[in-house]
């Protein structure tokens, strides 16, 4: 190309082009068919706008439409407070009532420890008489912290 340049072209704006001087008609609309199938495109995906519908924001409508809308969104904000407090105190119902059922389990279980003490207390309380008397007890007929005065007294001799 020569120097000619277009109105807001800076200077040296002809060495970006590629200029086929003296090529063919068939070259140069080969090399244009090359150069146009090589430049990429960005992915779909990198666009930040897409020509979706569904990205599109909602047209706004007029003020009566705008005043319908924020009385629905009381009436909408009302009836979700609503629903949440009730959902509280249904949670807050069945969380006392597990409590109280664990309480109620607490409650046999004690009880039915206490019967089976009371069963082996009884059982051992008729059985006293028949049981064999230990050795030692049969020996001595002292009192178990009489018996650790005389060893102690035993052991101090001993020095």
């Amino acid at each position: 190309m020569s120097g000619r340049r277009g109105p807001g072209e800076p200077a040296g704006f002809e060495q970006y082009f590629t200029v086929f001087a003296g090529s063919s008609v068939e070259d140069v609309s080969y090399a244009k068919l090359f150069w146009s199938s090589a430049s990429l495109n960005p992915p779909l995906e990198s666009r930040l706008v897409s020509g979706d519908t569904r990205q599109r924001l909602r047209t706004a409508g007029g003020p009566q439409a705008q005043a319908s809308a924020v009385h629905g969104l009381q009436t909408t904000d009302t009836r979700c407070e609503e629903f949440l407090h009730e959902a509280y105190l249904q949670q807050k119902v069945e969380e006392k009532q597990r409590y109280l059922e664990k309480a109620k389990k607490r409650e046999e279980l004690l009880a039915l420890l206490q019967k089976q003490r009371a069963d082996r207390i009884r059982k051992e309380k008729i059985s006293q008489p028949y049981r064999p008397k230990n050795s030692m007890e049969a020996q001595s007929p002292l009192r178990p912290g009489d018996q650790l005065e005389e060893a102690l007294a035993q052991v101090r001799a001993l020095h």
